[in-house]
This record gives C-alpha cells, structure tokens and sequence, in this order.
C-alpha cells in the first residue's frame, strides 16, 4: 500500500500568518523512525509537509481512491496544524474535501478534543467526571474574579493547547491573577482554571473503532522525584518523566477507567486510536482531564507503553493502525 506520511515539522508553507501558532510537532528521528516501521511493514512511504502545497503533491503520489473499494494508498496524519484554534481540523478537513482515506479522527472530534471547555461541557452532561471548572475570557475583568465555589489549588490551561503549555497550578488568589495575566498575554486565548486534584496521573491508550475498540491496560505518570505536580510540556520533551504500565491499581479500578476511556473515545466519535487522561482524587475517584486525539504514538510516549502491555511491538502498532484505518474505509 502507499502510505503518504504527513507532519508539521516545516511550518513555512501558508499564505499568511494568523491566529493561534501551533508548538507542537513529531521531532525529525521520530518521524525517520515511524516511516522505516512502515517501510518494514512493507508500505511504500513517501513523507509530506502538511501546508497549501498539500493537494498537489499527494495528487502525483497516492493511487486513485475507488469509492466502494478497499483503500490502495491512504495518508497516515501525523500534523497537528500550523496555526489557528482548530489546528487538528486543517489536514482531516483537506483529505475528506479531497476524497483521500486518512488515520485518525475527523474534523469534528479534533475540533471538540482541542476545545477543553466544550470537551468537559460534553462529558459532564454525559455523566463523565472531570474536574470543576470556570472559563477565563481573553477580556475578562480580573478584579473580583468568580471562582464559583472552585477550591484551591487551581490549575491554569489555556483553552486550546495541547502538550501541557501555558498551565500552571497556583495556591492563592494573588497567584492566580498573575497567572491569569500572563497566561492570556503570552497564548491569547481564553483560559479553564479547574479544580487541581492531587491524586495519581494516568492514561489509557485506545485502538480500533466502534464497540470493538480495544482499551489499554491504564498508564501511570511516575513524577521521578521531581517535585511537579503535572506533566509540564519541558518534562514532557525533556523525557523527566517515569511510565509504569499496568498502574498498581486495583483491578475494579483499572476496569473503571478502561470503561470510562471507552464511553469518552466513543462520545467524541474518535477513530482509530486516542488516549484518555485521568487524574485520582484523594478517595481514588477517576476524573477526566481530557482526551488526545491527536496522542503522541512514538516509542517514548504513554501511549506505545499501553499498546506493548496488550501485546504490540512498535511495529505491529503501527500496522494495526493502518489495518483498523482501511477497515473503517472499506465497503461492504
């Protein structure tokens, strides 16, 4: 099959800059790594910038897509987006205009998954638990600011970032309203200031479609003595943190969260594969912080340490996500 692999390492091509810029991105080994696994799964792979200069290039690359056929060539998605606050939306959006089979979810699910205030409205109106929380407006008067009943500590986050930039956890009312400031100054965006719970962080990765997604066993965030209290996005790159999988958690409580990751990946209309983020209250309570729809899938991430535990090297992985890909693609 071809495989057109498409990142967003080189953010040059755009018409103009505006909005929101994107900070994350694969790093050029994890890219080189994740396109020799395809190779050695016996793809024929060519990578892509994913920019205005899409369509053409894929054009000259991938095969004619038969409606009502088995995909001969699909693009493995593996952009975040250059700009703007549906970054995750642009290149699902182009293939599903072009008419090209792609991984990953849909515009919609990126769109919602990236919202963290619309994915928690959704949740909790799903019944989901996740953390208590007020939405911070880019013009909001920050004197006499409405907590709503929110107790301290709090946690900052701007709306619409990934990868844990710009938050922040403060202890006080001073605390917060420096951060606030900043925090608006530096994303320009509104921010979620939710309740922190200093419980346990885990995760559970999810592949597949339907009812028949297959959950992992959860993951647990090991802090390594650092002293944070989350996952900054400097001990995310800097690899400062532990993963211990399967969690030491009891089996009643893994089952939970395996469900709960399940309902929330189904509620979103997620494909192919995401990963759930949690974090335990003081009696053991799961909540959920949010969901990656876009989660990080190179062999140092949470995710790939979920998928070796249900039996997948890196490689067979990777080929599974093609396989439940083209699945969802084919006809019956």
């Amino acid at each position: 099959m071809k495989i057109a692999v498409v990142h967003n390492i080189n953010q040059s091509g755009v018409i103009y800059r505006f909005g929101i810029l994107n900070k994350e991105m694969y790093f050029r080994n994890e890219i080189d790594s994740f396109i020799d696994t395809l190779q050695n799964n016996g793809h024929m792979v060519q990578e892509f910038d994913g920019d205005k200069f899409l369509f053409k290039n894929l054009e000259s690359f991938l095969p004619v897509i038969r409606n009502g056929y088995t995909p001969e060539g699909l693009v493995f998605n593996l952009a975040y987006g250059i700009q703007g606050n549906s970054r995750y939306t642009h290149i699902p959006a182009m293939l599903e205009l072009a008419g090209i089979p792609y991984t990953g979810s849909g515009p919609l699910t990126h769109s919602i998954a990236l919202d963290k205030e619309m994915t928690k409205r959704i949740l909790l109106q799903a019944g989901i638990p996740t953390p208590a929380f007020i939405v911070i407006q880019q013009d909001a008067k920050l004197d006499g600011l409405q907590l709503k009943g929110l107790k301290y500590p709090l946690i900052i986050k701007p709306k619409s970032e990934a990868g844990s930039f710009g938050i922040s956890v403060v202890e006080s009312e001073n605390e917060l309203i420096q951060n606030i400031a900043s925090t608006l100054k530096e994303y320009n965006q509104d921010l979620v200031v939710e309740e922190y719970l200093d419980g346990r962080e885990l995760n559970v990765g999810l592949l597949g479609n339907g009812n028949s997604v297959e959950a992992f066993k959860p993951v647990e965030i090991d802090f390594n003595e650092t002293g944070d209290k989350f996952q900054s996005a400097t001990g995310k790159k800097d690899g400062s943190y532990g993963h211990i999988c399967p969690a030491n958690i009891p089996e009643n409580l893994t089952k939970k969260l395996q469900e709960i990751a399940k309902q929330t990946f189904l509620l979103l209309k997620c494909c192919d594969y995401a990963r759930v983020d949690f974090r335990l209250d003081a009696e053991m309570n799961p909540y959920v912080l949010e969901i990656n729809s876009m989660a990080a899938i190179h062999e140092k991430g949470s995710y790939f340490h979920g998928a070796k535990k249900a039996g997948f090297d890196y490689r067979g992985m990777i080929n599974r996500m093609v396989e439940v890909a083209v699945i969802r693609y084919k006809k019956p």
